[in-house]
């Protein structure tokens, strides 16, 4: 009697799982998510990082600029208003310097 290499069986257990994922999920889509939550996300942005904050409800960006350096406390930086979907963008400067994320 032959033994089984257990290799060959975690390997073929791993493949059967990943395969199984695969189609089970083959018809499903990924939708945006559009509920009033605040999105944010770090990104760099000129060798800086910035925090970003979407507001879904307002259609519109604030950016925070360097959040990680200094004070415990940022001032938004600047805001864009988002318009439709390949419309003009306007960049505003934030009016309200005591607005803080």
């Amino acid at each position: 009697m032959k033994k089984t290499n257990p290799w060959f069986v975690v390997i073929a257990a791993a493949l059967t799982a990943f395969l199984a994922g695969r189609w089970s999920n083959s018809n499903s889509s990924v939708r945006a998510d559009s509920g009033a939550a605040p999105q944010i996300e770090v990104r760099p942005i000129g060798g800086d990082s910035s925090l970003t904050v979407y507001y879904p409800n307002l259609n519109k960006l604030f950016v925070y600029q360097t959040p990680f350096v200094g004070l415990p406390k940022w001032n938004c930086s600047y805001s864009i208003q988002l318009s439709t979907p390949g419309g003009q963008i306007e960049r505003q400067p934030c009016s309200n310097p005591g607005q803080l994320f």
